[in-house]
């Protein structure tokens, strides 16, 4: 079964520039049966839309490879960027990073190191997200975690990144970017030696 909800807020801009386009779908067999109400898609479009993205689409899915690959090649004709929240675990339903494989021209290894890297201090179960990015054409495409507040919080470490990955995807990228080290938050730095070091949570909030 599938949910699809178009909703924009004001006029659309070109594709490839600033404000940016990007669509959201969910990928839950429970959401996309009604069996319980979708929260991940708002949580994912109430943060795009508070760092000026352009909300297109809005699709609940279930975890299906198809359907997913259908809505996927449509929306990033018509959007810098795709969120897919869902399906990024290692169960056997969990199908979202596979199937983006298939149907993307490349993948980018450093965005799922990151989200991997920057969410250690939520769960140690981040060593088995499979979340990344993937460009297809001039979009980015990102699978994410399904759970609400991962989504947000993925989405919070990848925030200083997402507008110079977007403006490079589409050819628009002029200079090289430099790490601001007196005000970068960098999530592998955590102890003298430089080192990486996990700070667990109490709240064992699933990143799959």
């Amino acid at each position: 079964m599938e949910k699809s909800v178009k909703t924009t807020c004001g006029d659309t801009p070109t594709k490839g520039t600033a404000p940016y386009t990007c669509s959201v779908v969910v990928c839950s067999d429970r959401a996309s049966s009604g069996t319980y109400e979708d929260k991940s898609g708002p949580a994912a479009i109430g943060w795009l839309k508070g760092h000026q993205f352009v909300q297109g689409g809005y699709h609940v899915i279930a975890d299906d490879i198809q359907m997913l690959k259908r809505i996927v090649l449509n929306d990033a004709n018509t959007h810098d960027l795709v969120v897919i929240s869902g399906g990024t675990g290692v169960s056997p339903r969990d199908i979202t990073p596979q199937t983006l494989k298939t149907i993307c021209d490349y993948e980018i290894p450093g965005i799922g190191e990151l989200l991997r890297a920057g969410s250690l201090k939520y769960s140690l179960n981040a060593y088995l997200s499979r979340c990344g990015g993937w460009v297809l054409g001039r979009s980015l495409v990102l699978a994410l975690p399904g759970n609400p507040k991962a989504v947000v919080e993925q989405l919070d470490i990848l925030s200083d990144l997402l507008p110079h990955a977007l403006k490079a995807i589409a050819g628009n990228c002029d200079h090289r970017r430099r790490l601001d080290t007196n005000n970068a938050q960098h999530p592998a730095v955590g102890s003298n030696d430089g080192r990486f070091v996990p700070q667990m949570h109490h709240d064992t909030t699933s990143l799959l």
